[in-house]
């Protein structure tokens, strides 16, 4: 299944494109709306090839035993000593 983000993006960036041709077209000239629109399209056509790459990087990875918590191990910094034993007052509130 295709990435939607990466499609979603791509779009964007092809109707931010044809709105900035379509108005250089219409005006005649390379305004400021123009340049402002080519400029936004670029951030699109940018955040579409990370989002692309980001999902076939994603399906390579198996993880499995990485996120897996160890069980049933405990070392001698995680055993915290009881404060009564070593001589510290429990607070009453």
């Amino acid at each position: 299944m295709a990435n939607p983000r990466a499609n979603v993006l791509g779009v964007s960036f092809a109707m931010l494109t044809l709105a900035s041709v379509l108005l250089i077209v219409n005006e005649g000239t390379v305004s400021a709306n123009a340049w402002a629109l080519l400029a936004l399209s670029g951030v699109f056509a940018a955040a579409s090839v990370m989002a692309f790459f980001q999902e076939q990087e994603g399906d390579a990875h198996l993880g499995g035993q990485a996120n897996q918590p160890a069980q049933g191990h405990q070392t001698e910094v995680q055993a915290l000593p009881d404060p009564a034993e070593n001589g510290f007052d429990i607070p009453v509130v």
